[in-house]
This record gives structure tokens, sequence and C-alpha cells, in this order.
């Protein structure tokens, strides 16, 4: 048996953020159909790491997917960490491919924010506030302008050296201008869509600076005694979402609201997508719990499989053809 393994070379160079994006909101839709099953995540300490699963499977009419994604979560930090995720067949339980490396995580989780964004921000929304410029930032920008058209974007970070170097390459990979500001405040200024991608365990923002009508991400740490948000803003939000309910669950009286009645709030990033929950009125600060849904990374590794393949088969009937002439 030949196993296709696809790393990031083949991630970054087979698929746009745009594509991404668009396979994230078919998951989103399936689980809110019943159609993806997207359990909590499973920890395996040992002696000598954490081995972190995320399971999840999905059907179509036309058959289904299963799988997982597995990462040491002890060296979470390491530039040299890597992931593994496995694309199985529903129908036979053949190992489809495997995805290894560092690029599908990202890419999943910014395509996961390009769909909130889509869905939950003011169809007017014309102003980026992004606060934390490190790899998911990047993804998330990305997926922000994959989704919509922003006239006006700013960047703040703790490092001056870093943000400026944030606010460069992006601006050259995605030719639009990205302010660098000296603070979190004069980045969410009037800002229609903010996101915060930080590892701070203290809020990076103050609930006041949030105006009217904006739309929040979540990112980073989202827990009592760690939070890159304050539990003001959750409180004050009009609409919280979460893409991953069992994930939140899992989390119990660690979550930042939990057991308050807003909590209860929470409704899904798949309700959304499927137009049953979300923003009502243009003036609500609308929220994302960002979690990472389960199975999301299987159905983003089995489209990159997919692409591989016709990749491949174009090229195999094209080297035919060229025999052929010859």
């Amino acid at each position: 048996m030949t196993v296709r393994v696809l790393g990031d070379a083949e991630v970054l160079s087979l698929i746009t953020m745009g594509e991404s994006v668009e396979v994230m909101a078919s998951a989103c839709r399936r689980h809110a159909l019943g159609r993806l099953s997207a359990p909590a995540r499973m920890a395996a300490p040992l002696e000598w790491g954490q081995l972190i699963f995320t399971a999840g499977a999905y059907c179509d009419d036309d058959g289904g997917r299963i799988g997982f994604r597995v990462y040491d979560m002890q060296h979470f930090g390491s530039s040299a960490r890597d992931e593994l995720v496995a694309v199985f067949d529903t129908a036979n339980g053949a190992l489809l491919g495997l995805v290894a490396g560092s690029a599908l995580g990202p890419l999943r989780t910014g395509a996961i924010g390009g769909v909130a964004i889509d869905s939950l921000a003011r169809p007017d929304a014309n102003t980026l506030a992004l606060v934390g410029t490190g790899k998911q930032a990047r993804t998330q920008l990305q997926a922000a302008c994959a989704v919509r058209e922003f006239d006006v974007i700013r960047a703040f970070s703790r490092s001056a050296a870093g943000r400026e170097r944030f606010c460069r390459e992006m601006s050259e990979a995605l030719g639009v201008e990205i302010e660098p500001v000296e603070s979190a405040q004069a980045a969410v200024a009037d800002a229609d869509v903010v996101i915060c991608s930080t590892l701070s365990d203290t809020p990076v923002l103050e609930t006041d600076w949030i105006a009217r009508g904006t739309h929040v991400q979540n990112v980073g740490p989202k827990f009592r005694d760690s939070s890159e948000l304050p539990v003001e803003l959750y409180e004050s939000a009009d609409v919280l979402v979460t893409d991953a309910p069992a994930q939140l669950a899992d989390y119990g009286e660690k979550f930042l609201v939990a057991g308050t009645p807003h909590a209860d709030r929470i409704v899904s990033l798949g309700e959304v997508v499927a137009g049953t929950a979300g923003r009502s009125d243009p003036d609500q600060i609308t929220l994302l719990c960002s979690l990472g849904l389960a199975g999301t990374e299987v159905a983003l590794a089995d489209r990159l499989l997919q692409l591989d393949a016709g990749s491949a088969a174009g090229s195999a009937a094209g080297s035919a053809a060229g025999s052929l002439d010859s």
C-alpha cells in the first residue's frame, strides 16, 4: 500500500485561503445539520510529552471521512513542532492520506476566522484591527482579507520590531496597506472587526474601547485565570459564538464565563452559517470564541489530498500527451 503524505510545501501551494474558508464554511454547515461529529480534544499524558488528539467525522450524500489530528502539547511553542492529520474513508476504512507539518493548523484556524467574519461582521465593515502579530495573526488576516475588503488595517503587538516586520511582510503578501500602531487602544479605535490572537494571560484591551457594531475574535486564551479579553467584553457582547461547543463544554469551570447566564447565550458558528443565529442589528457587538472545531482539520486535509490527486493526474496526462506528440 502506498500512502500519500503531504507536507507544508504542498499545503501552501495547493489551496488558497479563499478556498480554505469555503471548506470550513461547509464543515460548519455540516455541524449545524448533524453531519459532522466533533468531540472535545483527547489528551494522552506521557512521560516525555503529552499528545493531544482531535478526532472528527462527517458524511455527505456521496460519502464521508473520518480522521484525527495529533501533536505534542509539551512543545507547543517550539518552532520545530509538527502536527499530523490522517484521513480515512468511512465507506471502507481505507487510509486516504496524511498531512504532516506546521502549516495546516494555522490555515484551518484562520479560515474558521474568515467564516466568522463573513457571517458576523457588518456588511459595511471596512476597518480591521489586529492585536497580536504572530503565526495565527497572519492566517487570520489572510482569511479576513479573503472575505472582505478593508480600507483601513491596523496592527499592534508588544514588540515594535515584530509588528513592523508583520506589517511589512503581510502588506507585501496581500497587496494591502497595514499600519503598525503604538498601542492596542490605537489599533481598535473605531474598528469594525477586531482580531485578538495573543498568548497573553491578562486582557490586552478594555471593553469600552470596543465600539457598538464591532465584531471581535478571541483566538488566544479565554480562561478564568488566563484571558486575553476582559470578562466584561463577554458579558456586554450581544451575540456570543463558538465554533466548537463540545470543546467549550469540556473546559468546564475553567472557561471565562462558565456558570454564568452568558455561557448559556453562546451559539455555534454552524448555526450562524446555517442562518438560524447571529447578528440581527448593525449596532450589536458580536464575539467569536475560537476553539477549533474538531473534524475541520480532516475536511481541509481531505480537500488537499483531492487537489494533490488532481494535480498528479493532470501532470500524468500532460506527460502522456507529450510522449505521444514526440
